[in-house]
């Protein structure tokens, strides 16, 4: 399978290194706005130029992709790639570290990127284009919506349902049956024991509204400010 990389950092040396590990790809190359890696290679991979080279690729018969594009904190843009590559008629494989984990009985959308250590448990649902970076645990029964990102050691208990686009950040845990807003950020090592509504940040632990941190007041999801 010949196999187009987007994005040229720091991201896409991880994933280059897991289709490696994996086999059975063959990877053509990376796209990047960034004229200065025009031409170079990481490792060992060429840098070809930027998506504008996506129609020609296609018509050269290169029919699937993935995205070397993390997220910190706003997903938005690597949902807008994301998009500009499946209009072209780009498939997004799912790139998966031999030493993920991930139960018989889950569901995975299209191209996902799961890390190594990562676990992904009975039941739980995964949208598209979902990151669960390293080490990362996505327990029974989760419901993850398209483009979050699950960052580095992050803990979701059971039941826990995150819409679309959020961030949950390195290290944070989410108890069970928590909702966690369409585009909302968690930050990194937060607790959260409250639903978080859409658009907001949360920090701390417990964790408030970043809003209400800066404010010195109490969070308006916690018990004492309602």
């Amino acid at each position: 399978m010949r196999v187009i990389g987007i994005g040229a950092g720091g991201h896409a040396k991880v994933m280059i290194e897991m289709f490696r590990l994996s086999g059975g790809h063959e990877l053509v190359g990376l796209l990047d706005r960034q004229q200065a890696l025009w031409g170079r290679k990481v490792l060992g991979v060429p840098v070809l130029g930027d998506d504008a080279l996506l129609p020609s690729l296609y018509a050269q018969g290169v029919r699937h992709a993935f995205l070397g594009i993390g997220t910190i904190g706003d997903t938005a843009s690597r949902r807008l790639i994301y998009e500009r590559v499946r209009e072209h008629g780009f498939e997004l494989i799912a790139t998966i570290h031999p030493h993920a984990v991930i139960a018989p009985s889950a569901t995975i959308g299209e191209g996902p990127t799961i890390m190594a250590n990562a676990v992904v448990n009975a039941e739980a649902r995964l949208g598209a284009n979902v990151i669960v970076n390293t080490g990362a645990i996505i327990e029974h029964d989760c419901v993850i919506g398209d483009h979050v990102h699950v960052a580095t050691g992050a803990r979701l208990s059971g039941g826990v349902y995150i819409e679309a686009g959020a961030h949950i950040g390195s290290g944070a845990t989410v108890i069970q049956g928590v909702s966690i807003g369409e585009q909302a950020i968690v930050g990194a090592g937060a607790v959260v024991i409250n639903d978080v509504p859409s658009r907001v940040t949360v920090v701390g632990s417990p964790a408030r509204d970043i809003a209400d941190v800066i404010a010195g007041g109490p969070w308006r999801g916690s018990p004492a400010a309602t």
